[in-house]
Parts: structure tokens; sequence; C-alpha cells
């Protein structure tokens, strides 16, 4: 597709903006009001929160072209994703990317891995909502919650509209930049007091193509289905039921430059739920409880070709199954008592278990391929059969303290149990138990400086317990060889956090500063960076600091201008010298045009990002960079006699082609993705 051509397509798709109608707050890239149900447990406004939210909707999440969480979050102020491939994604959130808690639904991901982490098998499809908080809440949901929480809220049937009705929809979306393909296609209805949801989703994509060349084993292919029922027990009252199945295949993992073949052969994940709910009138407004289970199960084989090692090379073929199982639950209630009173108790646990098994097989061979060393096969698993468990138990308070001052105080305790069964040659020869307990709180303020002004202030503390990968894995990994330790301890946090949102006429947004201070800061200590040899350890402190800053600002009735920096500064106090994974200075700034009753829209958007030459021992410095994507797309309702409504969504991002290296990417032999033409076209019935 030529620019030329490029241009014309752009024109036609916004040819009838002169026609539209007023502009319409809703049209802007913030809804106002925006509801989120993370900050607190319960729906809010997040002008009125006292931690910076953020809140993507559906209806953003088509418009971007994102085809997974990496593409949609990495837009928006402060956040980031550590990647390996287009696939592979490990949020960072104010420079911390083992600190967050991603959550499905208000439910706790397994976390038994603190890099090279896994998207969810969720297709974008069948997303409603990505809810993100900057800052600690482990008050509200305990360990890892340090920088913030990422929670993927999925569709929901909607409500009726009939007393008997069925309602579905479908659609397709194609990716240049890898050939990926997707198909989607989803069946809701109702039928008296019950409520029903399907969605069926399929990708397939190939190697990602850069401006260097193509980048092997990135492709992937397979499918996802998401069920949900719901029955309504009285006005009051509802059972929620909700099943995953997602199904993998062949999902190509780039570890290193020598890897001939690396991919996971299969990587399943099962997840089933239940929710019930009680909305009653009085002391007790809403009873919640809610029990899940999460299965997965992983199959990865790689084939390493001459590997230097000193005067000789090695091949290696390396094969490893791993499941992952993964239950628990909550129950939460909310009281409203007084005036100016709002209580939220609730008490939660979960147990995860980890069944590994590996075999790796080394050759040493001499630059002819000559082989000079065959040892036997090295089955050791890399780590023994283990499991935690935890439990929680929580309290906030919000109090209108004043007609213009909301407090927020809370506390959480938990304790939490690791175990290893005793296997030889691993980090536990013989049955090793530890225990982690600790306690979060927190004390937040939301200032209502005027109508359209708040000032936010907030102080918490939080933890994170060492998983079961950080105390007993040893081998080989995504970034060399790595060595647990079983005697690590948990970190705290001290974190301070002030805001300022604003929310009046043409402008809409918010800024913050905040400054995090960790102790026993858990991290990959490199013994030889150069030979790959890592172990996990325990610094004596580690302090970031930074801020974010994001802001609408309506130029006329239909163009809106969008603007976003955000900037962190890691140190290991300890060491004196930068954390890992910091990402450097960026911003974005955007220009929309759009009719909210037409639904035609077009955009265009400059990231710029700022060179890091504060890298950790361990990384690579890396260039700053600019990139340009434009978009286009409209929403056409009985466009011909006996249509159905459909939406159409072009995004060229890339659009310059740049070549350039992401500080945050695990690949740092190879450029990122090239220029990227997305395609995208949903429909109902």
């Amino acid at each position: 597709m030529t620019h030329r051509n490029l241009l014309i397509l752009l024109l036609l798709l916004h040819a009838r903006l002169s026609t539209a109608e007023p502009f319409s707050p809703d049209s802007v890239r913030h809804h106002a009001p925006v509801i989120s149900v993370t900050a607190g447990r319960y729906e809010q406004d997040v002008f009125e929160t006292h931690l910076p939210v953020q809140v993507i909707p559906e209806r953003r999440i088509f418009q971007t072209g994102a085809d997974n969480l990496s593409a949609l979050l990495d837009a928006e102020a402060g956040i980031g994703t550590v990647s390996s491939g287009p696939w592979s994604q490990k949020f960072v959130i104010r420079g911390l990317g083992s600190h967050n808690l991603v959550l499905i639904d208000g439910q706790r991901l397994d976390v038994l891995r603190d890099y090279g982490q896994h998207a969810p098998l969720l297709d974008v499809d069948q997303i409603a909502r990505v809810e993100v908080i900057r800052g600690p809440a482990s008050v509200l949901y305990g360990s890892d919650a340090v920088a913030g929480v990422v929670n993927i809220i999925t569709k929901q049937p909607p409500r009726p509209r009939l007393d008997w009705e069925i309602r579905g929809g479908a659609g397709m979306q194609y990716a240049s930049v890898n050939r990926q393909l997707a198909q989607t296609a989803s069946l809701h209805g109702n039928w008296r007091r019950w409520r029903f949801l399907l969605n069926l989703n399929n990708r397939d994509a190939s190697d990602v193509r850069t401006p260097k060349g193509t980048l092997s084993n990135t492709g992937f292919s397979g499918s996802a289905f998401d069920s949900k029922l719901v029955y309504a027990i009285s006005d009051g009252q509802d059972l929620a039921l909700n099943g995953h199945i997602g199904r993998m295949r062949d999902v190509g993992m780039p570890i290193n430059p020598y890897a001939a073949e690396a991919k996971f052969l299969a990587y399943d994940r099962n997840r089933l739920s239940a929710k019930y709910t009680c909305r009653g009138g009085g002391l007790l407004s809403v009873l919640e409880a809610q029990a899940y289970y999460e299965e997965g199960r992983r199959h990865f084989r790689a084939r390493l070709t001459h590997v230097p090692s000193g005067p000789y090379f090695v091949n290696n073929l390396l094969e490893a199954n791993r499941r992952v199982r993964t239950f628990g639950g909550h129950i939460q209630s909310r009281f409203s008592f007084l005036p100016n009173h709002l209580l939220i108790t609730g008490v939660e646990s979960f147990y995860e278990s980890d069944d590994t098994d590996r075999i790796a097989d080394p050759v040493v061979v001499d630059a002819e391929n000559r082989i000079i060393k065959d040892p036997p096969a090295d089955s050791t698993p890399p780590t023994p059969r283990s499991f935690r468990n935890g439990a929680g138990i929580y309290l906030e308070n919000e109090y209108r303290l004043f007609s213009r001052i909301t407090v927020n105080a809370g506390a959480r305790a938990d304790l939490i149990r690791s175990r290893a069964e005793g296997t030889p040659g691993t980090l536990a020869p013989r049955v090793i138990g530890k225990s982690d307990r600790d306690f979060s709180g927190n004390l937040g303020m939301v200032f209502a400086l005027s109508r359209s002004l708040r000032l936010t202030a907030n102080a918490g503390r939080a933890f994170k317990a060492p998983t079961l990968q950080q105390r007993f894995f040893k081998g080989t990994a995504q970034v060399g060889f790595l060595t647990g330790d079983p005697e690590l301890v948990s970190e705290t946090s001290l974190n301070l956090d002030l805001g300022l949102k604003w929310q009046a006429g043409r402008f809409r947004g918010g800024a913050g500063i905040f400054r995090n201070r960790i102790s026993d800061f858990i991290v990959m200590h490199p013994v030889d960076a150069t030979a790959g040899e890592y172990i996990y350890a325990n610094v004596g402190r580690a302090e970031l600091y930074g801020g974010e800053i994001q802001n609408d600002f309506r130029i006329l009735s239909r163009m809106t201008l969008h603007t976003q920096m955000a900037y962190v500064r890691g140190e290991d106090v300890h060491l004196t010298r930068p954390l890992p994974q910091i990402p450097p200075l960026e911003g974005s700034v955007s220009l929309r045009l759009e009719s909210n009753h037409s639904g035609r829209w077009i955009e265009m958007t400059g990231r710029f990002v700022a060179d890091q030459d504060r890298a950790a021992p361990n990384e690579f410095q890396t260039g700053g960079y600019s990139l340009v994507h434009i978009g286009a797309g409209t929403d056409l309702d009985g466009l011909f006699p006996f249509s159905f409504p459909f939406s159409l969504a072009l995004n060229i991002r890339n659009l310059l082609n740049r070549s350039y290296r992401d500080h945050l990417s695990t690949v740092t032999w190879w450029d990122a993705p090239g220029r990227n033409v997305i395609v995208g076209l949903k429909g109902k019935f």
C-alpha cells in the first residue's frame, strides 16, 4: 500500500466529519465519569480515588488495533512491558516489572515466575476493559501489588432488554508485521432469570518482520474459549459461573541468537470461577463470595547450536514440562454506616503448586561441528515439586472528614507458607518449609480544591513474598543460568504519592509524583554477566522516584489533543548502581478527530523515547527513538438494506518503519517490529 493510497483511504473514512453532530464528552479518550472497580474493590469514579487509576474501555481496545495487552498498555503513562517476542510480556509499572499483580476479573494469576512472564491466554476480544493502578495496593490484594495492579476485566452477559433474546457478533483482524490473522465469534442471550455469553477466538501468526529482517522463533497459533452463565436468584442476588479454555501451539520464544528452535509446543490454561453477589439495603450494602481454579500446562523445547564456550562450542537440546495449579477465593463485605463512612472488610486465601521435569542434552563440538565431548543427558528438574499457600485479612475505611476532604485508611495481615519436597540435585535435597508474615497499610486523602480539581495523596506500605521460582529454581532459563535462594526474605516497601486531577470544560487529566523505597529488594544478581550466570538475592534497599502527566484538551468541537509523559529513576542503594529494567523517559502526543454520533474518527500519534544510558550491569544501553502511528475507523449501522451494524478500524504502527531497540525487550540482538498495518472488522447481529 503506497502512502498516497493510504492518504486517500484516510480521507474517505473521514469525509463526513464536516456534517457530524456536535462534540460529546463521550468522544474524549478518557470518558466522564470513568468507573473503576479495582482501586477500592467497588465501583467508584476514578476522579474521586486517592490512587492514580487508568481505565481502557473496550471501544478503545478495538480502535487501537492492539492484538495483545503489551501493545495496548505501552501507550499509557507510566506503564511498559518487558517482552521476549509478540506473545510473551511482563508488565512494568513505575520501573518495577516483578512487583505488579495481574488479575483476571479480580482473580490472582499464578506468580511462580518473575521473568519472562507469558501473557494470559486471553484474547483481547474477550476483554471488556483493563484497569491499572499505579501505586501500592497490597492492603486490598496482598503480596506482589507493590508497584501496582493490572486487572483484566472480561466481557459479561449484558443486561436483558427482553424476556427472551439471543444476539451475537463476529469479527476478524489482520496484522502485516507477522501476517497474523485472528477470527472471533460470540453469542449471548437471556431467558427469564438466566443470562449467558459464549466467546470463541483463534489466532495464527508467522515470525515477526523488522527493518533488520525476520526475527526467528516469534510465530504462534492458538485459540481461546470463554463461557459465562449468570442466574438472578432475586433482584439483589446473582450467581455467576465462568469458564475459560486456552490452547496455544508452537509459541516461539526468541531466547538467544543461537536458538535454531525455541518454542512452547503446547501452552494451555484452564480457568473456572464462581461468584455470589448479594446487594442489600441498610448496614450491609454488598456481600461477595468468590472461588476460582486455574491450571496451566507448558511443554517447551529448544535446540541451541554453536553456543561459544571457550575454544569450543556447545549444542544443546532442552525439553521441559511444567504444570501449575492455583485455586483460591475471597469473601468481602461492604458496609455503609453513619452518613460519611464506607467500610470494606474481607478475607482471602490461595494455594498454588509447581511440578516440573526437564531433560538437557548438551554436546561439546569444535568449529567443524565434530564431537569433542558428549556427556549423558541431565534429567534433574530445575525446581523440586513445590507448593505455596497464603491467607490474608483486610479492612479499609473511607471517611468523608469534611465536605471537601475524604480520607482512606486500611490495614491487612498476611501469612504465606512455601514448601518444597526433597529432590536430589535441586536446591531442596530434603524437605524445606518457609513462612512469610507481613502486614500492609495505607493512608490516603482526596482534597476537593474545587468542583473540577482534586489534590490526592497516599502513603502505602506493601510487601512481596518470594515466589517458588525465586526460592527453589536452579537451571538454564531465558536469561542464562539462574539459581534461587531458599533463604530469601520478603520485600517491604513504603511508597509516597502526590497527585493532581482536573476535569473541567475542555480539559481533563492528571499528574503525579512518587517515591518508592523497598527494603530487601529481590533481584537477579549477576554472578558473571558475560557467562550468563545469575542468582536471586536480597539487596539492602532500592529506591525509585519519578512521575507521570497526561492530559486531554478539546481544541475544537470534534478535535482532541492527548499528551502524556512518564519518567522513573531506580537505584540500588546498597551497591550504588542503577536497577535493571528501568524504562527511559518517554512521552506521546495524539491528535484525534472524531464524530461521536456518526462514529468516524482519525487519530495520529507521535511517541518519543529518550536514551537510556543508566543501564544495570547485565543490560545494554539503548538510544532514543521516535515513532509515528496513525489510525482511522468508522461505525456503520444499516449502511445497506438488511445489513447488520459493524465497525471498521485501520491502524499503521511505526508508519516510517523506524529501526529501534526497546530497552525493556529481552531481545537485545535484534530490532523491534517494523511497520505494521492492522485491519480490524467486527459486526453484531
